[in-house]
């Protein structure tokens, strides 16, 4: 499977679709993931409990995917996460706000398996909308 299927599977059904059965397969049985400068090993049970805990916060969450682009060794994607805030996220109880949130995303992968993955999103703009009166 090339990077940009890996990529759009990953999104449609891991993120959008809570469905990790194909998506687990795609995943080394360990990887890191870094997001915001920190750097977690995780797997596709910790990825799904990942994606799961942005749902409860946001259940109609959904990433609108704007472009892939890929070769044999990597996937980049830019997409917008969207949701409404109507569960607790971290000390912040649910405001009932919509949020669109530019996301970029580099996935590695190898043997037609991700083995890193790099999240780049702009967490001031996150926490803006939650706590902006604002609605976007």
């Amino acid at each position: 499977m090339h990077s940009i299927d890996i990529a759009k599977l990953i999104f449609e059904e891991g993120w959008n679709r809570q469905e990790f059965g194909n998506v687990q397969r795609l995943l080394t049985d360990e990887f890191p993931l870094h997001v915001g400068g920190h750097t977690r090993i995780t797997d596709g049970d910790e990825f799904a409990k990942i994606v799961g805990a942005w749902h409860a916060a946001f259940p109609d969450l959904r990433f609108e995917i704007h472009s892939i682009t890929g070769d044999d060794r990597m996937a980049a994607v830019r997409a917008t996460l969207h949701g409404t805030h109507k569960g607790p996220w971290g000390d912040l109880a649910p405001t009932g706000r919509s949020i669109a949130v530019e996301h970029a995303f580099f996935l590695s992968i190898e043997d037609g398996l991700v083995t890193e993955v790099w999240e780049i999103l702009d967490r001031s703009v996150l926490d803006t909308q939650l706590k902006s009166d604002q609605v976007t």
